[in-house]
């Protein structure tokens, strides 16, 4: 009877190991995606006004901000309601207001305290830099597959479940040896493995629950976050281009390329002879050298030597990186001209990204959404919006209310972006 109370109790340990290893798999996927959605959090609310480490001329580093404050709660409360925190006479709100020349921060009453507590985690443990200006900036939190993690948890499981059989085998051998009777027969590995199905039928349900509600979560996070998202995509061009060069230490403005991103729907992608507006006399770059000018040549039928046109041009075959479903309309001058906003609103800062360029931002509908929720529309001397801002502040008098973001003006609309 010894024996079996050991069997029973390896059985019971081994079984409580095993779902330890499921809880603990659960615990770091939770990790990984808090992580990943502090991360998205932080580009669609924050990164306009704040980096982690380096203090913009917007906004202080957020690296350490638990550690500045008074309290998380405090925290929570600055966020979500700065002003309603600096009007109620809060000493340290008024400090910092003044410490950062009286800029006002947008208020995310939107954001739940899951979410401030996302972005925190992101700020503690953001993605490592990359180790050289020339390569692509990483833009996804990296994690390990939790489907892979399931397999070998599955190995393991059969590795355990043929031990606890040949266990139990044993013991019911050595018991009949002891009663003077024969042993039990030999059997397949698979008509065991039936066996002890059939004998522990509420650990195979239970078991198959964890696994069906595991695996249910991660493909439902999966699909959410990666089917038609491209965030991170940097595909391969046919010419070393680097923004940092151009538009970062050369301080090319943006519209000098893309000149229809303030005339059209699109921003264009810029002829060969705009590169040739400079190249022409610049025939050697600063990382480069030669070689990829001289791909620009090339397309244009240039030639240095005699500086003349004397060749057939060639398609430079850029490829595109943002795409938006054909089923969204955006306009490019609508946002650049009327609603005055910066190309890193969506591209990120461009300016500081090397070669191949990426996409910064995964522009999926949610994400559009959260920026008409919070930004301000520039109605103030903007003649486009007079008459309609006379009529908004008209309209919440009574709150007094005078400064609007998109989502007022019906910003939140389907028909304005899907039709």
């Amino acid at each position: 009877m010894s024996n079996i109370r050991a069997y029973r109790a390896t059985s019971n340990w081994l079984c409580s190991i095993l779902f330890l290893a499921f809880l603990s798999l659960n615990f770091n996927t939770v990790s990984a995606q808090d992580l990943e959605a502090g991360q998205k959090l932080f580009k669609q609310n924050c990164a306009t006004c704040h980096r982690i480490d380096d203090k913009m001329s917007t906004g202080p580093g957020l690296a350490g901000i638990e550690e500045r404050v008074p309290s998380k709660e405090w925290l929570y409360q600055w966020i979500k309601n700065n002003n309603a925190l600096r009007e109620s006479g809060d000493a340290y709100a008024n400090k910092i207001f003044n410490d950062n020349k009286k800029s006002v921060m947008t208020q995310f009453q939107f954001l739940s305290n899951e979410d401030i507590d996302n972005i925190l985690f992101y700020v503690k443990n953001p993605p490592p830099p990359p180790p050289g200006e020339e390569q692509v900036v990483e833009t996804e939190v990296k994690e390990e597959n939790p489907l892979l993690w399931l397999l070998i948890l599955l190995v393991v499981f059969a590795i355990v479940v043929n031990v606890l059989i040949g266990v139990k085998r044993s013991l019911k051998n050595l018991l009949l040896e002891r009663e003077g009777k024969d042993a039990l027969p030999d059997v397949s590995h698979w008509e065991a493995f039936k066996d002890w199905v059939s004998n522990n039928q509420t650990k195979v349900v239970v078991i198959c629950l964890i696994l069906i509600m595991v695996g249910s979560k991660n493909g439902f996070h999966y699909l959410k976050d990666n089917v038609g998202v491209y965030e991170g995509y940097a595909p391969e061009q046919p010419i070393a281009f680097s923004h940092k060069i151009h538009a970062g230490q050369n301080g090319i403005d943006c519209v000098y390329c893309h000149h229809s991103a303030e005339k059209g729907k699109t921003s264009a992608i810029p002829s060969v002879n705009v590169c040739m507006n400079c190249h022409s006399s610049i025939s050697e770059g600063k990382t480069t050298g030669e070689a990829e000018i001289a791909k620009i040549y090339e397309a244009a039928g240039y030639n240095p030597e005699s500086r003349e046109y004397d060749k057939p041009e060639k398609a430079i075959k850029w490829v595109k990186i943002h795409n938006l479903p054909d089923f969204v309309y955006f306009n490019h001058s609508q946002h650049v001209v009327v609603g005055e906003q910066e190309c890193q609103t969506c591209h990120g800062e461009v300016q500081e990204f090397g070669y191949p360029m990426h996409q910064e931002n995964d522009l999926t509908m949610g994400w559009c959404v959260d920026c008409h929720r919070e930004t301000g529309v520039a109605m103030e001397g903007n003649e486009y919006y007079d008459k309609m801002h006379a009529e908004l502040k008209e309209k919440y008098a009574a709150e007094g209310k005078t400064t609007f973001t998109v989502e007022d003006i019906g910003g939140l609309e389907c028909a304005k972006c899907h039709y």
